[in-house]
């Protein structure tokens, strides 16, 4: 085992990665075609909170917009080429360099490309937009540094060799677009109940049921026979052994949330290419380009649809189904966090 000092690189992944490895940065932001407006952060400050910007610059308590736009500047260090790519590589890195967006509210994800390889050291201007329509609550962005093609030749546990592995990472923002009290309804319900005590919901120790019931709102089921567990999902902290508990549990549960919603969205599509309910459009949009690496999202869902009905391609869809929520959920983050700060080993 290593020294403690390099415990987060060697638990997390067998090659060199930088969980700080890129500057990010964000200075001002936009609504719709108006002028920039300053943020004027803190220099540790990562929540952002535009809806009261938003409504300020408004002159009012709320604001209407179609389009917030967020600019800033991301810097990727020479230091952080070094230890990520060999020397061969370092002068032209094979990397790319973007920012997710994503809204656990909508389920809604993107990404920004900032930079195609080469993406070498230096500065790059950052604009990110925002359309009111796919997000609620708060959207959560993230800078990565990425392998774009794979490394010929005899394998080293050094560097990443192979192509999409993420090397490098920055800050993590939390921008809030809207305030808690809104109304509208999540895409599923949730609900917390003894199973025991409805007959409605599977017997055992189920830890929790998703309920199609209703083909037009799923809802999901949390077993409150494990008031422990129960427990713990209800911490509302950002530290410490119990708020990385629950992370990992909720991790461990939407994982398998993911995979029926899929499957069942993919399953509901007609010949003509469509689905019945919102939710069903809204799982397709987040996940089907994704899993086939396409940006046409009616050839990404003709796809789906059409492995669901080949019996020999289901395997292949297991393995694409698969790959996709491990980088959508990526458990291994909350993992760590787990062990290097709740556990402390």
């Amino acid at each position: 085992m290593s020294r403690r000092s390099q415990r987060h690189q060697t638990t997390t992944l067998p090659f060199s990665y930088r969980d700080k490895g890129v500057d990010f940065e964000l200075d001002s932001f936009s609504v719709d075609d108006g002028d920039r407006t300053a943020l004027e952060l803190n220099p540790t400050q990562t929540e952002i909170d535009l809806a009261s910007a938003v409504a300020s610059s408004h002159g009012s308590d709320e604001a209407d917009w179609d389009t917030i736009t967020l600019h800033g500047k991301l810097y990727v260090l020479e230091e952080t080429v070094q230890a990520v790519f060999p020397p061969d590589e370092r002068t032209q890195p094979p990397a790319k360099l973007y920012v997710t967006v994503r809204c656990h509210e909508t389920i809604y994800r993107d990404r920004v490309v900032i930079s195609e390889a080469p993406t070498k050291p230096g500065e790059y201007d950052v604009t990110i937009e925002i359309p009111k329509r796919t997000v609620r609550g708060t959207v959560e962005l993230r800078p990565y540094l990425v392998r774009t093609d794979s490394r010929p030749g005899e394998r080293s546990n050094d560097y990443a060799d192979q192509k999409n592995f993420r090397v490098a990472s920055g800050t993590l923002y939390y921008a809030v677009v809207d305030r808690p009290h809104d109304e509208e309804r999540a895409a599923i319900d949730g609900e917390q109940v003894r199973f025991s005590q409805n007959a409605h919901l599977p017997d055992g120790n189920k830890f929790y049921y998703l309920d199609f019931r209703n083909e037009s709102r799923p809802k999901l089921w949390i077993n409150a026979d494990h008031p422990r567990i129960t427990e713990v999902l209800q911490s509302r902290g950002s530290v410490g052994a119990e708020a990385r508990m629950r992370d990992v549990i909720l991790d461990q549960m939407s994982y398998g949330v993911w995979m029926q919603l899929v499957i069942r969205a993919g399953s509901a599509v007609n010949e003509s290419g469509e689905v019945e309910h919102k939710w069903q459009q809204t799982v397709l949009e987040t996940f089907a380009r994704n899993m086939y690496d396409v940006d046409d999202i009616d050839e990404a869902v003709r796809r789906l649809r059409s492995d669901l009905d080949d019996r020999g391609s289901l395997p292949h869809l297991m393995q694409r189904l698969d790959n996709e929520l491990q980088e959508y959920v990526d458990p291994r983050t909350q993992l760590i966090n787990l062990m290097e700060e709740g556990l402390q080993i």
